[in-house]
């Protein structure tokens, strides 16, 4: 006669068991970050509206072509202005990491930071003045209805009490 074979028993693996418990762990943590996140986040917003070249071009599309060739006239001295001004402010902190630091020096280099950011933001204020000009009265009305206007609301942020 054959012994009958004789299976062992399946005894549960702890390994099993813990990866079941974290997984459950996971699955609570993820529920938690979307109850308290909410869906909110993924919802389109609209676009920030500008007098910037490029929100003209989408604001006014029968005029893109030609505020494409005003930009594209204004990009190498744009590139050169914005170089010049990275430049500057590396410059700027050269001076500050220096270990002979000299306040007389930082200042001069803060100086010529200035200057660059100010030659950059009215080379990017010539452009978007030349931009502005292509259009037809009627389309400046139209964009100065959409774009949101400046107002102090920035400045109270800046200044609320933390």
């Amino acid at each position: 006669m054959s012994d009958p074979v004789i299976t062992p028993k399946r005894q549960p693996s702890v390994l099993l068991i813990v990866s079941l418990c974290l997984n459950l762990a996971l699955i609570g943590l993820i529920a938690i970050t979307v109850m308290r996140g909410g869906m909110h986040r993924f919802e389109r917003h609209e676009d920030k509206l500008s007098l910037s070249a490029q929100s003209l071009m989408r604001m006014v599309p029968a005029e893109q072509t030609k505020i494409q060739a005003i930009i594209d006239a204004h990009r190498p001295k744009m590139r050169e202005l914005r170089h010049q001004a990275m430049l500057a402010r590396g410059e700027a902190f050269q001076f500050l990491e220096a270990k002979d630091f000299r306040a007389d020096d930082f200042a001069k280099s803060l100086a010529s930071d200035d200057a660059a950011d100010a030659a950059l933001e009215a080379e990017t204020m010539t452009m978007t003045a030349q931009a502005v000009a292509v259009l037809t009265p009627r389309e400046r009305a139209d964009i100065a209805a959409k774009v949101q206007k400046p107002d102090r609301a920035g400045l109270r942020r800046f200044f609320r009490r933390h």
